[in-house]
């Protein structure tokens, strides 16, 4: 629900953290003791470099929420802890990013399944979020939410953001061939942006055929790692379950980069107006351009994509299939090509402007787009 406008006067520094913009992040290990739904981690921006005391930034407007779900790994109980880097740099765009234990798939039950218990509690911790955490004010009502996973995290998250008022969904390798239950497969049913990566061969299960690929709505885009394995993301990090190492040492930071990139084209934070426009449709980090004091909060921030470049093993297939729009140069609106309302047959030829993407200072069509972030 980006709104753009003046910055508040409350806010400490000159700009809104984003993400081309960023600041720094701090996180806590919450519980039931502490009134969370269940054992999670929660990251959101910060000025303090101290992560585990840092204080919030608040006043500076109000941030989407992203709940990010871990796969399955034998031999790791609290797998949700092994996920930092990625819900680290989200927070420093701009965005409160929790990261909960999924029980159910904790003990390797398939999100395919009909009555997934993890869907409960992803519903908890969202609601938690916004009206049981402490910081609960900072945080944009729905549908400012993003969804995001890996293996099968990404599944869940799927079947959560196809029945929810989400804006987008970032899905990293999930086992999209291994669907076996009742429950409907998901992506089909996807009426919001979103993002498919996966790796090569050795990642089992993940790659979509072309045909299933074309059958997902507009706007989508995938990346496909050649040289990618299923833990890939996870670098540096001591995962258990890791049976085997793709040749690209760069492929989890670049893809942090990625997943910072689509959220911020298509969820940017309260006054993040600008802000899609600026991200490019391929999603590769533009060169940033920040005042001396945003520099200070800069340091290793969207340094993973450019570092792919030129490593053999490294090769990024990289598509997007744009939206159908049409802007109203009168009523500020952005109306959709492909399932117009029937407002869209009304619109003059001189306030008729078709685009690909939602033009600054422009408005969603709450008919033709009713679970967009300002529908």
């Amino acid at each position: 629900m980006s709104t753009g406008g003046a910055l508040p006067d409350t806010c400490p520094i000159g700009w809104q953290p984003n993400a081309l913009a960023p600041v720094f992040f701090g996180a806590r290990s919450l519980g039931p003791a502490d009134g969370a739904p269940v054992p999670l981690r929660i990251f959101f921006p910060s000025l303090d470099g101290a992560v585990e005391s840092a204080p919030i930034l608040a006043g500076c407007g109000r941030y989407p929420l992203i709940i990010f779900c871990h796969g399955h790994c034998i031999g790791d109980p609290d797998h949700h802890r092994r996920w930092f880097r990625l819900p680290a740099q989200l927070a420093r765009s701009g965005y409160v990013v929790v990261v909960p234990r999924l029980a159910g798939i904790s003990s390797g039950q398939s999100p395919s399944v009909a009555d997934h218990p993890d869907l409960a509690t992803l519903q908890a911790v969202a609601g938690w979020a916004r009206s049981g955490w402490e910081h609960a004010a900072v945080l944009l009502p729905p549908p400012a939410t993003g969804l995001a996973g890996h293996s099968y995290g990404a599944m869940l998250a799927a079947r959560f953001a196809s029945t929810r008022p989400v804006a987008g969904y970032a899905g990293l390798s999930g086992g999209w061939g291994d669907w076996f239950g009742d429950a409907p497969r998901p992506l089909p049913l996807l009426d919001l942006p979103t993002l498919l990566v996966w790796g090569g061969a050795g990642d089992l299960f993940t790659q979509l055929s072309d045909a299933e690929w074309n059958q997902l709505r507009r706007p989508r885009h995938r990346v496909i790692f050649a040289e990618g394995e299923h833990w890939d993301y996870l670098k540096g990090v001591d995962v258990p379950c890791r049976n085997s190492t793709g040749a690209c040492p760069h492929l989890g930071p670049a893809v942090d980069d990625l997943v910072t990139m689509f959220f911020g084209k298509y969820l940017p934070p309260e006054f993040g107006d600008g802000l899609p426009g600026r991200v490019p449709t391929s999603l590769a980090p533009p060169p940033l351009e920040l005042t001396p004091e945003q520099e200070f909060f800069a340091g290793g921030f969207l340094n993973g994509w450019d570092a792919l470049s030129g490593h053999p093993a490294c090769a990024a297939g990289v598509s997007a299939v744009t939206e159908l729009l049409v802007a109203n140069r009168r009523t500020r609106e952005t109306h959709s090509l492909e399932r117009p309302c029937r407002f869209v047959a009304l619109i003059g030829e001189r306030n008729r402007q078709v685009v690909g993407t939602r033009p600054t200072g422009y408005h969603w069509c709450d008919f033709c787009f009713p679970r967009r972030a300002d529908g």
